[in-house]
């Protein structure tokens, strides 16, 4: 045990050049979703005003399909000093996760009123329809897309990690080379 920390912090080294890698990936990886996202935002204002229910959840979807793109450059945090932060790259999947299982939910909502309008006769345009039922599968596939770039970057897989010449063992918090190990503290009320 290292003096000083947390138990339930994991480390993994990495290389510069991976570290470097990571970073670049993970600061490209949420630009297509953000971008997506406003562009989705402005369509879902613009479709046929018949279509409200498909309209709130394509909505929310699009608010979803945001916030997973700018989650994933969020990921650099767990990356320091050569060091892949193990707790932190979980704390950065799992949210990306949720949203896609959410984004699953909501899109799946989203092609009921979707589906009546489709197969009754209403005032909906055809072209907004269309435009309608093909947002969510585009959105669900940005978020997965999203969460996958994050499933492989942290950490790296065996590969990345073999190609790198890393072995991918797991080390407890980084210690400073030049600063002493600090003496055990003593627990109980202070002695006088």
């Amino acid at each position: 045990m290292y003096p000083g920390s947390f138990p339930y912090l994991q480390f993994m080294w990495v290389s510069p050049p991976l570290e470097a890698r990571i970073r670049k990936k993970l600061a490209r990886g949420g630009v297509p979703s953000i971008v997506a996202a406003v562009f989705l935002g402005v369509i879902v204002l613009l479709l046929d005003g018949d279509l409200m229910i498909a309209k709130l959840f394509l909505g929310i979807g699009t608010l979803c399909l945001l916030a997973a793109g700018s989650y994933l450059p969020a990921g650099r945090r767990s990356l320091s000093a050569g060091y892949l932060n193990l707790t932190i790259a979980a704390q950065v999947r799992r949210p990306l996760l949720a949203l896609s299982i959410i984004e699953a939910v909501l899109m799946g909502v989203a092609y009921l009123p979707l589906v009546i309008h489709a197969t009754e006769p209403t005032d909906v345009s055809t072209a907004s329809l269309v435009i309608a039922m093909l947002m969510p599968v585009f959105m669900l596939g940005l978020v997965v897309m999203n969460y996958l770039v994050v499933r492989r970057l942290l950490p790296p897989g065996p590969e990345t990690l073999h190609k790198y010449g890393l072995s991918g063992q797991i080390v407890g918090p980084p210690v400073q080379p030049d600063s002493p190990p600090s003496p055990p503290q003593a627990s109980g009320p202070p002695q006088a």
